[in-house]
């Protein structure tokens, strides 16, 4: 990713905004650091990462990690706020970073988004609409520039929903006692191999992208985030002396999943060590049964460890005792924020064919009113506004269907009719918000009968969504 890619104009409005506090909304010159040199603003840039990573409670980097990070983060477009009258001026108070990145659709089928991070506000400067200035700031620069969605993974679940955003993909803790456990799947060909991580990192890429097509949810990580989890930045220099790495090929040789993994120390016991899953990542069925048989069939292991995992994880099926799989903690991970209704809907497969109109309310504008979803057979979809005077739902609830053409595969009866906000809606686009339960909470209205049992079902998908890493 360049930074060209994701030079934006510095929002006016937010600028004007935080102006009118006393504080400065400014850019950072990432520029580039790399065998040319240095071309950007190296001061300015520390003092940015120092501040946006402080926010987030990390130790201060060394000279080494902000040389690493600098250059791992050069591409984001970089935003900070400052105080003229802080104590130490030249630090920013507030720290925001974005840049387009894909998300998966599952399918094979994908989005460009646009990807906010490391959004933070020192304490000295809470309730002056930093936050506000900022998030608003992302969202109008990329409307303007024609994203369809923005997205973010989120410290804190009760900031984000004021601003449109939907909790979209969700994730679980797993804790496994192998104690007497059996794997019952049967095994795939092919071949685990024991590797190291200079030696399995330049296929990591490569892999990740085939795994990524076939789930919803799914972001690639940027080289710099990639390092870090293999332990080849100084900031996890003590990480890769536990850090150990396995790969699956196919039966014809081809790499298809790896793991990354440590081993804790024994508390005593010495066939009781812990083994924590740091990330897995399979592209193919098979590669994701070898790879847990793996896992699950080390000497002198009896606990199991495995964060950030799918809500839905298919390991006790595979196993002799199922409750030897016990879920810790589940929490929502990736959240979007639909900007453009029409390209956001129209780049997922549904289940099947149905015509649905949705009402939606934006608090910010950008996705405000009726919009018709047609879907085929096959699942492609076309979405058209519909002008408020052509639409019959004027009512609640509403008896006549809006008289529009629609595919004839479609559902019988009329299209289906709710009304939402465009946080709710966000939220839906990869199939891993229970539309019932946003209709219980009042965040989703039927106005016609039966319309949230449809909509349901037509954005239903196979697998949950999954996000296996932050950014």
């Amino acid at each position: 990713m360049s930074a060209a890619a994701n030079n934006l104009p510095l929002d006016t409005i937010s600028r004007t905004a935080l102006a009118a506090e006393g504080l400065q909304y400014a850019l950072v010159d990432t520029g580039a650091v790399g065998d040319m040199g240095d071309t950007g603003d190296s001061a300015a840039h520390e003092r940015w990462l120092q501040a946006a990573y402080r926010g987030f409670h990390f130790d201060a980097f060394s000279s080494e990690q902000v040389a690493q990070y600098r250059a791992g983060l050069a591409y984001a477009r970089t935003i900070g706020v400052w105080d003229s009258t802080a104590a130490e001026p030249a630090n920013p108070v507030a720290t925001v970073a974005s840049w387009r990145a894909p998300v998966s659709l599952g399918e094979g089928c994908a989005i460009e988004a646009w990807a906010i991070s490391l959004v933070s506000v020192a304490a000295t400067h809470r309730r002056r609409g930093v936050a506000r200035a900022l998030l608003e700031g992302e969202l109008r620069a990329a409307h303007s520039a024609g994203l369809a969605l923005a997205m973010l993974t989120v410290s804190e679940s009760t900031i984000y929903g004021r601003w449109g955003f939907g909790p979209a993909a969700y994730a679980a803790d797993y804790r496994i006692d192998t104690r007497g456990l059996q794997f019952t799947a049967p095994l795939p060909g092919g071949r685990m191999h024991r590797v190291s991580a200079d030696g399995l990192r330049p296929l990591a890429p490569a892999i990740a992208k085939r795994a990524h097509a076939r789930t919803a949810g799914e972001v690639p990580a940027d080289d710099l985030h990639i390092d870090r989890s293999f332990a080849l930045l100084a900031r996890t220099a003590a990480q890769s002396l536990t850090l150990r790495c396995a790969r699956y090929d196919d039966a014809d040789g081809e790499p298809q999943g790896y793991v990354l993994y440590s081993v804790g120390e024994n508390t005593g016991d010495f066939a009781a060590h812990t083994l924590t899953v740091e990330y897995v990542i399979a592209a193919t069925d098979d590669a994701y049964v070898a790879l847990w048989h793996y896992l699950l069939d080390q000497d002198l292991v009896s606990t199991v460890l495995a964060p950030l995992r799918p809500v839905d994880e298919l390991l006790p099926w595979l196993i002799s005792n199922p409750r030897a799989v016990q879920t810790t903690a589940r929490r929502d991970h990736l959240w979007l924020r639909i900007l453009d209704v029409p390209a956001a809907l129209s780049a997922r497969r549904f289940a099947h064919a149905d015509t649905v109109l949705l009402r939606v309310t934006d608090p910010q504008g950008f996705t405000d009113g009726d919009w018709m979803l047609v879907t085929d057979a096959d699942g492609c979809a076309t979405v058209t506004a519909v002008p408020a005077a052509s639409a019959e739902f004027q009512g609640t609830p509403v008896d006549s269907p809006v008289n529009i053409s629609r595919d004839p595969a479609a559902s019988s009866g009329g299209p289906a009719a709710v009304e939402l906000g465009v946080e709710a809606l966000s939220a839906l686009l990869l199939g891993g918000t229970p539309v019932e339960a946003l209709r219980l909470a009042g965040r989703l209205r039927e106005l016609t009968p039966g319309s949230a049992s449809r909509l349901s079902s037509l954005v239903h998908t196979a697998r949950a969504p999954h996000l296996s890493t932050w950014f």
